[in-house]
């Protein structure tokens, strides 16, 4: 396949459409990038934590050991560029919520790609429990971290600003022409190629509609703990305790709801995570700020990426869901080689196959 030239406009500056201009521009692509600007986002309203081992089950997220250390090289690639880095490691305190959990995490102790992600054992209480209930039981993350994604948006938009290759505005799907040589703007201007990265908005994009959605509304809270000053770490229970600083601020979530898929907090869902929280704390909070959004989850939870299986100058990538952070930068390289070099993609990840 015959590399496409320049330019590549991608639509939509959220964690998709930002990775992947910045994989881009490593391959030396020229980049336009569409994006309304909005300041409620799921990827400005997400909390960015990387949890390389999660669940009910205790387990090593999928390919943690290939997906991390590509991960914490974008991040820091991009920190150079931009002059402050915006990709926090961070330990992570899981703290067991039943009887089944620290067996389950016992019956892979020794397994060394488990082990790896594992910090040493420093006994029991892992926390506080002049501040915390429970009996402080658990293990830590040795790998874990969190991208402060509101931020390393921002900064990527403006950098990609003071290069012109950024635009303000909403780019209609419905009418753009594309052909074998490329696609065509409503005003004319030709483009090589459009990626579309619109999260949610995808739902409603004329050119892939066999993509099978199931976008969840997620809730999440800030928060001020003055007890909890000084804690850096990240808490996990259920839902998550995140340090935004030293100082006593903090961001817990998130909700899953499939109803309602829009960007109103509840009252629901903040007597929810108040509810966790009360299980987790003895100490007071106060909640300064309260924030909804849509996550775009594909069905199976998996991402989806590739040109249109016949309109081939038009792409998707999407789907990222809640390990974006961890596995958007490599799909983001994987797409970007494939439109630059024409490389094949995973078929499990080929949107013209799924």
């Amino acid at each position: 396949m015959i590399p496409l030239p320049d330019p590549i406009m991608i639509c939509g500056q959220g964690l998709a459409g930002t990775l992947l201009a910045w994989e881009l521009v490593r391959l030396g692509s020229r980049v336009v990038v569409v994006d309304p600007g909005e300041t409620v986002t799921s990827s400005k309203v997400a909390a960015g934590i990387v949890t390389p081992i999660t669940g009910k089950r205790v387990a090593l997220s999928h390919e943690a050991g290939t997906f991390l250390p590509e991960a914490l090289a974008c991040y820091a690639e991009s920190s150079r560029v931009l002059g402050r880095a915006h990709f926090h490691e961070r330990r992570q305190v899981r703290l067991w919520r039943n009887a089944e959990e620290p067996q389950r995490f016992a019956a892979k102790h020794g397994q060394p790609e488990f082990e790896a992600h594992v910090a040493p054992a420093r006994g029991a209480p892992l926390v506080d429990l002049t501040k915390f209930k429970g009996a402080g039981e658990g293990f830590e993350m040795a790998t874990s971290g969190w991208l402060d994604t509101r931020n390393w948006l921002a900064d990527s938009a403006a950098w990609l600003e003071s290069r012109g290759m950024l635009r303000r505005g909403r780019l209609e799907a419905a009418s753009l022409r594309p052909d074998a040589l490329g696609v065509t703007l409503p005003d004319g201007e030709r483009m090589a190629a459009v990626v579309f990265c619109e999260g949610a908005e995808a739902r409603r994009n004329p050119w892939f509609p066999w993509v099978t959605w199931k976008c969840a509304k997620g809730e999440i809270l800030s928060l001020s703990i003055p007890d909890l000053a000084g804690e850096r770490r990240i808490v996990n229970h259920g839902g998550w305790l995140l340090p935004m600083d030293g100082a006593g601020s903090f961001r817990t979530g998130s909700t899953y709801t499939w109803d309602e898929l829009d960007q109103v907090p509840t009252a629901a869902a903040r007597a929810e995570l108040e509810e966790r929280l009360g299980r987790l704390l003895r100490v007071p909070w106060t909640v300064t700020g309260h924030e909804a959004a849509v996550r775009p989850i594909i069905h199976q939870s998996l991402a989806r990426l590739g040109r249109h299986p016949v309109h081939r100058t038009l792409a998707f990538f999407n789907g990222l869901g809640s390990k974006g952070v961890l596995h958007g930068p490599r799909y983001a390289r994987l797409l970007a080689e494939h439109l630059v070099h024409g490389t094949a993609l995973p078929m499990e990840l080929d949107v013209a196959g799924n």
